[in-house]
């Protein structure tokens, strides 16, 4: 049996710029965070002594690893979601999705096996930042 050409599905350019548009805002709000902690935090009546100002890097250092940690959950819930998509249509990339770069078509159980893996690292990486939560 002769062997098929392998089918490449190209990228499309709208959609590259929309996800470089899409990781630049979420790199600038990324930058954003830490002054917006930090003008949250002097919103407070703030203690000019030693104990006070500890305090206030204390609440910064629980504040700062919440919202950071939900920040870095965000593109990590995306792979989940890719991932899901991948599996239930069984086709990488899933029947009218519109990727950014250029894919191999890959159908069936490999692309279960695929979606799978992106899952269970999606979970992996969610169950870190929910640790790193709960330890704050």
């Amino acid at each position: 049996m002769k062997r098929s050409k392998p089918e490449i599905i190209p990228g499309d350019r709208q959609m590259a710029k929309s996800w470089l548009i899409a990781v630049a805002l979420y790199l600038l709000l990324l930058v954003w965070l830490e002054p917006l902690i930090d003008f949250i935090l002097m919103q407070m009546p703030l203690s000019p002594t030693a104990e006070g100002i500890a305090a206030l890097n204390s609440q910064k250092r629980y504040m700062s690893n919440v919202v950071f940690g939900m920040a870095r959950s965000l593109p990590i819930m995306l792979f989940l979601w890719l991932g899901w998509q991948i599996v239930r249509a069984q086709r990488l990339p899933p029947r009218g999705m519109r990727l950014p770069v250029a894919v191999l078509l890959v159908e069936g159980r490999k692309a279960v096996m695929i979606g799978m893996v992106v899952m269970a690292v999606a979970i992996m990486l969610l169950s870190r930042e929910l640790v790193m939560l709960v330890s704050a």
